[in-house]
C-alpha cells in the first residue's frame, strides 16, 4: 500500500493536468525527498506502465530541488488519457511513498522517430545481442542508435537505414552488440542529423537494463 504523500514532498508542475501530449514529452516539477531520489512512471488506461524513470532532483535531501524527466514509448492507436505517477521510496523499506498523480491526454500522433522495441525500461540479457526497430520519416531515411551510459558515453552505434525516406514513414531495424557492456542501466537513443548543420534531431530515447 503506498503511503499518503507528505504536502509538498513532490510536486508535478507540468504538464497540466488534462494537458494534450505527444509523445516523447517532459515531465517536471519540485521534490524534497530522502537523497533527492524519485521514480516517475506514465501509465496506460489499464494501469500498464508505458514508461518508468529513476530521476534526481537537483537538490539533497531536506532541501527542495526541480526535476525532469522525458518520457518516450511508442503513441497509442487513438488519443487516450494516461496517468503520470511519481514518487520517492521509503530508505526503510523500499515501498512507495510521497505518491502523487497526474491525468494526460497521450496524442496519437507518431514523432519523426519511434523506437518500438525494446520498450521503455525493458530488460536485456548481458552478454546478447540488442534488436531494436521501429518507424521513422527522416531526411535520405538514415538515423542513428546507440547505447549510451549515465554520463552519455556512447557505449555502442550504428547507422540505420529505414525502408522509406521522409516525408513517408519507413520501418528500420538493427542490432546491438552489447556483450561486453556491464549490468546496469543505460539509455538507447534514436535520433537523425540535420541536414543543415548535422546537429542531433528528432530524438527518441529511452532507458534499458543490462541484466545477468
Amino acid at each position: 500500500m503506498a503511503a499518503t504523500a507528505t504536502p509538498s514532498a513532490i510536486r508535478i508542475d507540468r504538464p497540466a493536468a488534462g494537458a494534450a501530449v505527444g509523445v516523447p514529452f517532459e515531465i517536471a516539477g519540485r521534490a524534497n525527498v530522502f537523497e533527492a531520489a524519485l521514480v516517475v512512471q506514465v501509465l496506460g488506461p489499464n494501469g500498464q506502465a508505458l514508461c518508468e524513470r529513476h530521476v534526481q532532483a537537483t537538490s539533497g535531501t531536506g532541501t527542495p530541488g526541480t526535476w525532469a524527466a522525458t518520457m518516450a514509448f511508442v503513441p497509442p492507436p487513438s488519443a487516450g488519457t494516461a496517468t503520470i505517477r511519481a514518487f520517492s521510496l521509503s530508505p526503510r523499506d523500499g515501498s512507495e511513498q510521497n505518491v502523487v498523480t497526474r491525468a494526460v491526454l497521450v496524442q496519437a500522433d507518431a514523432p519523426a522517430i519511434v523506437i518500438a522495441q525494446p520498450r521503455c525500461n525493458a530488460d536485456v540479457a548481458q552478454g546478447s545481442m540488442l534488436n531494436a526497430n521501429g518507424t521513422a520519416s527522416v531526411f535520405e531515411a538514415t538515423l542513428i542508435v546507440e547505447l549510451r551510459d549515465a554520463a552519455g558515453t556512447v557505449l555502442v552505434k550504428q547507422v540505420v537505414t529505414a525502408d522509406a525516406a521522409g516525408p513517408a514513414t519507413g520501418r528500420w531495424s538493427t542490432r546491438l552488440d552489447v556483450s561486453r557492456i556491464v549490468a546496469g542501466t543505460y539509455e538507447l537513443v534514436a535520433y537523425s542529423a540535420s541536414p543543415r548543420d548535422g546537429a542531433p534531431e528528432n530524438i527518441f530515447s529511452i532507458p534499458v537494463r543490462i541484466t545477468v
